[in-house]
């Protein structure tokens, strides 16, 4: 079986979509009715990723994955990745040193994120992610993480009324 791992990825990706699904459905509704309430879009989100991943299986056991379109050769990925800047992250074999710490830092951000708040936590999370991955920009990267953390949740907290957690600014009274 040439493509064993892609229908075991699509398998998962459905029972992961529904999972998402499930428990979108389960948060709650705010006590004043209004048209489209706080579960409308991880609804929406999940029906999506459950669509494309049963698209996805669908082409996986049907033979018309991966294995089956024209294979790029390794001298066309080569110069796709050279195109892109992304020459070193070709690689064969999966890095699981690197999976293993995105993994940690995922749980690290779902763990700390009521305690921390949205922006600190985002924050930490973005940073540690990018300092680990690609060392070369860290003040590029550093304002990055602080406008997709603190601006965002300052634009959704004060502009759009979407409550995310304080944290620790609660304290600050921000």
């Amino acid at each position: 079986m040439e493509n064993r791992e892609e229908r075991i990825a699509s398998i998962v990706l459905i029972i992961f979509s529904a999972a998402y699904l499930t428990g979108a459905f389960f948060i709650p509704m705010p006590v004043l009715k209004q048209q489209l309430g706080p579960g409308g879009f991880p609804i929406a989100i999940g029906f999506a990723m459950l669509i494309l991943a049963c698209i996805y299986a669908w082409r996986q056991f049907r033979g018309g994955g991966a294995a089956k379109e024209t294979k790029e050769t390794e001298e066309e990925i080569e110069k796709r990745a050279a195109i892109i800047g992304a020459e070193e992250k070709i690689e064969k074999k999966a890095d699981l040193k690197t999976m293993g710490f995105i993994l940690g830092l995922m749980l690290f951000y779902a763990f700390f994120f009521e305690i921390l708040g949205y922006a600190i936590s985002t924050f930490l999370m973005f940073m540690a992610g990018t300092l680990y991955l690609d060392r070369r920009h860290p003040v590029r990267d550093g304002v990055i993480a602080v406008i997709s953390s603190f601006v965002l949740y300052y634009i959704f907290t004060l502009l759009l009324r979407v409550q995310l957690p304080a944290g620790l600014l609660k304290f600050l009274e921000f």
